[in-house]
Parts: C-alpha cells; structure tokens; sequence
C-alpha cells in the first residue's frame, strides 16, 4: 500500500520522517510542491486548486491513503478533498487538536503561519470539542524562513524566539500547538523559552500516530518486517532546497526527484 504525503514545500519532510520511521513496511510518496510555496499567502481559491491538483498526482502514482502535511491547506481545503476524492485522507490540523485536547487542558496556545491562524481552524476544532477552553493564537511566520535558511545558530535568533512568543508568557498555558510542520525542528528552542512545563503538540508525531493506529485497525496484514520505498518529489530543486533537506535528515537512502504538476 503507498501512502502520499503533500505539502507547500519542504517542512512537510518532518511528518514524511515521523510516518516513514513508525511505518517501514510502507511505500510513501511525498510530494513538495517547492515551485509555488509558500501557500501561507495564497487565497483559499489558489490552495483548493493546488491542493486537488496534488492529490491527483499523488493518486496517478496509486497512492490509496493521502496525508496532507500542510497546516495552510489542512485549514483550508480538507472537507474539499474528503468530498471529492473516496480514499482516507488526514491532516496535520485534525491530529494536533485531537491530541492537545487528550488531558482536558484549560488554557491553550496555537502558533503557525498568517494563513493557519487567520483561517482560525484550530480554534473552531478545539471549540467544537471543548467551549470551556480558552484558546491563544500567534502568527510566527519569520520561523519558516529563519528555519530554512539554518539561522538557528544565529546570535540574534534567541531574540527572534523571544519577540514572537513573549506573547504567551503569564498565559498559564497547559500547551502549545505547533500548527505548522516546520516547527518541530525548533522545539528545543521553544521549550527553553516557554519552559520545559508547556506541553508542546507536534502534528508531526501526531499524524503519525493517527495514521498508524488507523492501519493497524484496517490494514493488519500489511505490517511486515521489511522496509519498503521511500520517494521525495519536488517541483522545483535547487542547492538551497537539497541543503534543507540535508537539515531534516543525517542520511538520505531515498531518490529526490523534480515534476511538474499540470
């Protein structure tokens, strides 16, 4: 069975990395469509036809289960997809509130880019569920490039961190939602920030689970010792991609491969 996995770019790579480790036996595809990122800035119409158009490559290749590892069209274009094409689909959205709200938690905090937190998605998630809950959003768009471009070992970066989440500081937070997949790669940073108390929600490893208890349930008998192929497709490379990439992963024993989406 392959699983495809899309995102606007590459900071999807830490939900491809999480699924691929708890599900070896398992093809997966992802596809980063780096030609037309960032899709934080694009109206809800431009994701929709962006998003329909990724699912239809990724089914073309018989991907049977799809994976949307992109926060921006997660909010915007998941009841869409459900509705248009009959094979499981999950989002990174839907994972991380079903997680966050796993301990009854009073107060929460969702970071993520202008697009995620305008389109207020993990707040009507979590409100649905639990109206008690009182629900604290920032836009921390600046990480994404700052992540990219491997200035986390900048001396001004600690700033940066400082500036954008002293927000939450005295919010009393039970946790933190990170509601965009290149966040992750941050934590550490966050936690030493916020403090090591702040339960911090990664979509990534949260998907993951998802995922994986969901093919376990329906598919027992295609969990086998042996490791099946990985694939990253991309729609536009370059050395400052391959370098990101070289970022994400220590080792990389899959093909990188340039498309077009038509």
């Amino acid at each position: 069975m392959k699983i495809g996995i899309f995102d606007s770019g590459i900071g999807g790579l830490t939900v491809f990395k999480e699924i691929s480790k708890a599900l070896p036996s398992f093809e997966i595809i992802y596809l980063g469509d780096t030609a037309r990122l960032p899709y934080g800035i694009k109206s809800k119409r431009t994701i929709d036809r962006y998003s329909i158009n990724n699912v239809k490559l990724l089914k073309s290749l018989d991907c049977e289960i799809i994976v949307i590892a992109c926060n921006t069209a997660s909010s915007y274009s998941t009841n869409l997809l459900k509705s248009k094409f009959k094979i499981p689909i999950f989002d990174v959205i839907s994972a991380g509130v079903k997680a966050a709200l796993k301990d009854n938690p009073k107060i929460l905090g969702v970071i993520g880019t202008d697009s995620t937190i305008n389109s207020m998605a993990y707040n009507k998630m979590i409100l649905n569920n639990n109206s008690n809950i009182k629900v604290y959003t920032k836009a921390c768009s600046i990480f994404v490039p700052i992540i990219e471009q491997g200035l986390i070992k900048k001396k001004h970066y600690n700033k940066i961190i400082e500036e954008n989440l002293k927000f939450f500081k005295n919010k009393n937070l039970n946790g933190l939602i990170l509601g965009c997949t290149h966040y992750p790669i941050i934590k550490r940073k966050i936690k030493d920030y916020l403090g090591d108390d702040i339960r911090l929600i990664d979509s990534s490893l949260e998907v993951s689970a998802t995922l994986k208890k969901y093919l376990e349930i329906n598919y027992p008998n295609e969990f086998t010792k042996r490791k099946s192929k990985r694939s990253i497709l991309l729609t536009d490379k370059s050395n400052y991609f391959d370098s990101v990439i070289k970022k994400i992963f220590n080792k990389l024993d899959f093909n990188i491969k340039l498309i077009d989406i038509k």
